[in-house]
């Protein structure tokens, strides 16, 4: 697996008189299952369908899965981002800054077993994240996969050991999972503890995401 980030929208305003702050933008969450032309770029551009995990430009196919389960992955990421000041549309914002999961059919360049992809290096900025449905079952398992390489991404996350945890791999846990606000460690792929993939030892996601997007005053 790799790494993402994200940035925003509309102005907020004040309660009783009190002044617009014109620099507080909501971010902005573009949930792509129609694919596109995509091209590398220097840096993550979603507004320019520009990603630095691409090496050239690329047509990619629409998210495989029908039309129920498409609407159970996204109600379960909506779900799961609701705590925090995150806009998610299923349509394309255009030139407003945004990040954007691309749900697509296969990775390109690698296993065909390839979940999802998210840039690797553990700075702000990136935008773009693909999940591919031609390894992906179930519904459960595409926002999981969704909502692990988001966190990576917007709030520099690894994998954690938390059953309860959309950040834990296991496929055995309990029905519903969120982001926890507990301070759990981070672990490789077979559960064993390691250094947290930017540093540390320990993380909490719910808190880390709330740090990520802190809305308006």
């Amino acid at each position: 697996m790799r790494g993402l980030f994200l940035v925003g929208l509309v102005a907020c305003g004040g309660e009783g008189g009190a002044p617009v702050d014109a620099t507080c933008r909501p971010a902005v969450l573009y949930l792509n299952r129609t694919g596109g032309a995509f091209d590398r770029g220097p840096v993550d551009n979603a507004s320019l369908n520009q990603s630095v995990l691409l090496d050239g430009p690329m047509g990619l196919a629409p998210w495989p899965h029908d039309e129920l389960d498409w609407q159970s992955t996204s109600r379960c990421i909506r779900d799961a981002l609701a705590p925090f000041p995150i806009q998610i549309t299923e349509t394309d914002p255009g030139a407003v800054a945004h990040v954007e999961i691309v749900f697509t059919t296969e990775y390109w360049a690698g296993p065909a077993g390839t979940t999802m992809i998210v840039p690797d290096s553990c700075r702000p900025g990136h935008q773009v994240e693909f999940v591919f449905g031609n390894a992906l079952a179930t519904d459960v398992r595409a926002c999981q996969m969704a909502m692990i390489g988001f966190a990576q991404m917007t709030a520099l996350l690894s994998v954690g050991d938390n059953c309860r945890d959309l950040l834990d791999l296991s496929m055995d846990c309990v029905a519903s999972r969120s982001f926890v606000d507990e301070t759990v460690s981070c672990v490789d792929a077979a559960d064993q503890p390691v250094a947290c993939r930017c540093g540390g030892t320990t993380q909490n996601t719910f808190r880390e995401l709330s740090a990520a997007f802190p809305g308006c005053p």
